[in-house]
């Protein structure tokens, strides 16, 4: 691999950050501002991926309980587990695989909760009941995406949040996703946090 393809490959992404900035950056703080007084009102966060996103769910929930970059009081907030309920599930052979998160919301998910999800494809079947799960329970959606959208976009509901980040490869959109999630937090601490 020669230098220009190496030097080409960091100047996309560099591009795709900088787009997804410009693009985001008023659903970003109306995202701040949905899940801070989520938390404020002593709810909390639910948080899933499918695939590689899974990790995403699991860090910024972790951020959420834990701290970002300053110690703070823990926050609420749970990342759906697909492989101890899987396990469970795979025990009743008419139990629907897809409906792994979808049954966790519907078992701990409560009106004034927020569901945040990362899509690296926009039509995951399972982050798609998971959705579905949410808007039947009244829980706010803030949801990213990719490209267009696609499917999951076009089940979001008026009062939910789409954060879609400009680029329809999976390694690309997780890389954006992760740092998209680290500015969030930061916002998230300053509307709590800062006197």
């Amino acid at each position: 691999m020669n230098d220009n393809k190496i030097k080409q490959l960091y100047t996309s992404n560099i591009q795709n950050f900088i787009a997804s900035g410009e693009q985001n950056a008023d659903n970003l703080a109306l995202s701040a501002a949905l899940v801070s007084q989520t938390l404020l009102s002593g709810n909390k966060v639910l948080t899933c991926g499918d695939s590689a996103s899974k990790m995403i769910a699991q860090h910024f929930a972790g951020i959420l309980v834990n701290y970002f970059e300053i110690e703070r009081p823990c926050l609420p907030a749970i990342a759906l587990n697909d492989t101890v309920q899987h396990c469970a599930i795979s025990y009743n052979e008419h139990a629907d695989l897809l409906e792994i998160y979808a049954r966790q919301i519907r078992a701990i998910g409560n009106e004034q909760d927020i569901l945040v999800i990362f899509s690296l494809n926009n039509r995951e079947p399972m982050i798609k009941s998971a959705i579905e799960a949410a808007l039947t329970r009244d829980i706010k959606v803030v949801a990213f995406t990719s490209d267009d959208g696609g499917e999951i976009a076009g089940l979001l509901g008026e009062n939910d949040i789409e954060i879609r980040l400009p680029t329809n490869k999976p390694s690309r959109t997780l890389e954006i996703q992760l740092f998209t999630i680290h500015v969030l937090s930061e916002l998230i601490d300053e509307v709590i946090f800062s006197m």
